[in-house]
């Protein structure tokens, strides 16, 4: 029985109220009560009774729960950044993929409507959308929990294929070394920028070992065929993060800003680490646990197998790669931009991130193996 989450990611707004000490907590968007009354104007959602913070998700994405009097919804900004087109256009393109999965069979929160029709709101050079409220719990690494987001994963890219390609989406991912190389050339150098001296050898050390195993991934991706996998629409950021629960039912699939046409492998490699990799608990990066969990990953790899949209066993010898690259570019993107990691610091972070990408590399024909007998 997955136990409720402590309500620690609620907070009354602040009201002038001296930044937290935290810098995750200062470095967090935020919305100016002005700007609340300005936005929900253009909702019909009757008299608004309590608003709360929610500080889950990334910092760059400003987010409210709202109790009002036709229900609970949450409110979000998107990302902060100079307003293109293009992010217009694709930020309309995930709220139809959502729609898309939901007439799937994949749970989602649904998005609330403007009065003047439509579901996002282009209001003083920023993007807002409004959900209706989805109560439930984080991913508690439950196999059963496992099983559903094979499941759900599965429904959507069979939703997806139904569709043709969107123009309005992105193409590509952590499936390409080379952006991946080079976001972590300036993970590494925005770190040592904040770096103790004591901390510049595990830092070295840990870049190298990653940049070793994406130079040999690259190498094996093209002898095992990554280039003749199909290209399709994908949610492009499916981890438990993004999933909300009612015990071992999946409650929602969230978060669609990231979805881009990529090679559906990769998709289903990075989905496999993500809900399969053991707990990393606590503020130490290197004291958490090591490795995949092979319960965790063989309910995964049977739930999806359960409604196949793609044959794993076409896909099974270029998963481990793909997670090792999927691995590598999670650590360093935020890196990159931010010089931490959510706020942990960067050289015990990709010490960690190496130790993960090591476990797999020392273990790939195993990886194949499981996956090859749970597509049977």
């Amino acid at each position: 029985m997955v136990q409720p989450e402590p309500p620690d990611h609620f907070h009354a707004p602040r009201n002038g109220a001296k930044p937290s000490e935290d810098p995750r907590a200062a470095s967090r968007e935020r919305f100016s009560a002005r700007e609340i009354a300005q936005v929900m104007s253009h909702f019909d959602i009757g008299v608004i009774r309590e608003i709360r913070e929610y500080r889950r998700g990334s910092r760059r994405a400003a987010k409210l729960k709202l109790v009002a009097e036709r229900g609970e919804f949450l409110l979000k900004r998107r990302a902060a950044g100079r307003l293109l087109d293009s992010d217009r256009t694709r930020a309309a393109a995930s709220h139809k993929l959502q729609q898309i999965a939901a007439r799937g069979g994949v749970p989602v929160a649904s998005l609330a409507t403007l009065k003047s029709g439509g579901s996002l709101l282009d209001f003083g050079g920023r993007l807002y959308e409004l959900y209706h409220w989805v109560p439930g719990t984080r991913y508690a690494r439950h196999a059963e929990q496992a099983r559903a987001t094979g499941i759900a994963l599965a429904r959507m890219h069979g939703a997806f294929a139904e569709i043709e390609l969107l123009e309005e989406l992105p193409l590509g991912g952590f499936s390409e070394p080379e952006p991946v190389r080079a976001m972590l050339e300036q993970a590494r150098e925005k770190a040592l920028a904040r770096c103790s001296e004591s901390d510049r050898e595990m830092l070295g050390a840990s870049v190298e070992l990653l940049l070793s195993y994406l130079h040999l991934g690259e190498a094996k991706l093209n002898a095992k065929g990554l280039a003749l996998q199909r290209t399709a629409i994908c949610h492009g950021d499916f981890h438990p993060g993004n999933t909300l629960w009612y015990g071992d039912t999946l409650g929602a699939v969230i978060d669609f800003d990231s979805a881009r046409h990529e090679s559906v492998a990769a998709e289903i490699a990075n989905a496999c680490l993500q809900f399969s990799v053991k707990q990393r608990a606590g503020d130490d990066p290197l004291e958490w646990q090591v490795g995949l969990d092979p319960e965790n990953l063989r309910a995964f790899l049977a739930g999806y197998a359960a409604a196949p949209a793609t044959d794993l066993r076409e896909i099974a010898p270029l998963v481990p790669w793909l997670m090792m690259s999927a691995i590598t570019a999670e650590a360093a993107s935020p890196i990159a931009r931010d010089g931490d990691f959510a706020g942990i610091a960067p050289a015990p972070f990709l010490r960690a991130t190496a130790s993960l990408v090591d476990w797999i590399a020392q273990r790939t024909r195993a990886i194949v193996s499981v996956i090859e007998q749970e597509a049977q």
